[in-house]
């Protein structure tokens, strides 16, 4: 370390002034004040006594004018060094006349500050290398900036600290950006999942003529899922709940906890057809009937562009478990087909750490998190996690 000044004027537990010997101390510079306190500089004044307004003297020449300059700096006080470890409380203020050093490369190195921490890069004058305490994270983390503030590339450091600590890490990059293309091998795109079928019912319905219609459309579709597109089983299923002259029997709603929507083809036409039989049964008019068919069909929605896909929430779930590291390329769906993959997949790792009893050492990251989390279908599962996911 080198002795650049020593402290000066009031002093408090939390700032400190001190006198500069030196003219290349710069702001943030780290720096040791005594044998024990340190703390970083937070900014750099001139003063001049003689040009004070409250001064007798009127100054003639300059150059003995600037004999009488000296530079000051502001330190904040981060914390003590005790018995080789930091601790993050200044009990007592600090005398005038102690004198303060600059930290230089290697200063810090045997400082114990925390066990087993990450390190998100280095300090840029002493070039210490930052720690971080990797069970903040168990307490929720928000990283908040402008836009080109960096924190999209604090974010990655940290993930890839999180993994090489052992920590399972989910990413959701919410324009496709931010993330994916750092981790291509550990990206799945949301093109690859099928979405749980209340999001589907939930574009679905917007797209035709409304929510008042989501009930339509969701049974609509479990009907399709139950008979894998065939009208004839679809209107036993129907009549099974009670409609027509059916009576209601609860197995076929049983077995639909026993068929994935990645084990069905499934083809527009016949969900259109599902889809006037179920709103038949719903009572409703054969106009609105019509109008509903006619804007499916304008609207583009294709549920044939949902076959073939890699995933379905469960096994999202069950690979994020399996894999160190998971990006969840969200950007090219619609936005309630993304709620719908967010709110299943958080969720889903709340309730296998339930089942199991044990904990489950996954962290979520939410890229632009406002998006999710205000009234959001999301929003439920991503408060779960913040009130109890420790």
């Amino acid at each position: 370390m080198k002795e650049i000044g020593f402290v000066v004027g009031r002093t408090s537990t939390k700032w400190v002034t001190v006198r500069l010997d030196e003219d290349d101390v710069l702001i943030n510079d780290l720096v040791m004040v005594g044998e024990r306190l340190l703390g970083v500089v937070r900014g750099v004044s001139y003063a001049n006594p003689t040009m004070s307004p409250h001064s007798p003297f009127t100054p003639t020449n300059v150059e003995a004018v600037r004999a009488y300059e000296y530079l000051n700096a502001s330190v904040e006080l981060y914390g003590s060094i005790v018995e080789g470890r930091f601790d993050p409380r200044v009990l007592s203020a600090t005398p005038t006349g102690t004198p303060v050093y600059k930290i230089e490369k290697g200063d810090l190195e045997k400082l114990r500050f925390i066990d087993d921490p990450i390190f998100l890069g280095e300090h840029p004058s002493s070039k210490w290398s930052l720690p971080l305490d990797p069970r903040a994270v168990d307490y929720h983390v928000a990283v908040v900036g402008s836009t080109g503030s960096g924190k999209s590339h604090l974010v990655r450091l940290l993930v890839r600290e999180l993994v090489r600590t052992g920590k399972k890490v989910v990413v959701f990059d919410h324009t496709g950006a931010d993330y994916a293309p750092y981790f291509k091998e550990n990206t799945i795109a949301d093109s690859e999942v099928f979405p749980d079928l209340l999001s589907l019912a939930e574009v679905m319905a917007n797209k035709i003529l409304g929510k008042e219609y989501l009930d339509d459309v969701e049974v609509a579709l479990y009907a399709y899922l139950y008979s894998k597109g065939n009208v004839e089983a679809a209107r036993e299923f129907m009549e099974s709940l009670g409609f027509g002259k059916g009576d209601f029997d609860m197995a076929p709603i049983l077995k639909l906890k026993e068929i994935s929507p990645m084990e069905v083809r499934w083809e527009d036409e016949s969900f259109i057809a599902i889809l006037r039989m179920v709103m038949s049964y719903l009572k409703r008019k054969e106009h609105t009937i019509a109008k509903s068919l006619f804007r499916l069909v304008r609207s583009g929605i294709s549920l044939s562009s949902f076959n073939d896909r890699g995933y379905d929430v469960e096994g999202l779930v069950n690979h994020i478990l399996g894999s160190e590291l998971t990006v969840l390329d969200i950007s090219s769906e619609t936005l309630p087909i993304r709620y719908g993959i967010m709110r299943g997949v958080v969720s889903g790792i709340m309730d296998r750490a339930e089942k199991s009893g044990d904990r489950l050492d996954v962290a979520i990251v939410v890229d632009e998190a406002q998006v999710y989390a205000r009234g959001q279908p999301p929003t439920e599962a991503l408060s779960d996690v913040a009130r109890r996911g420790r």
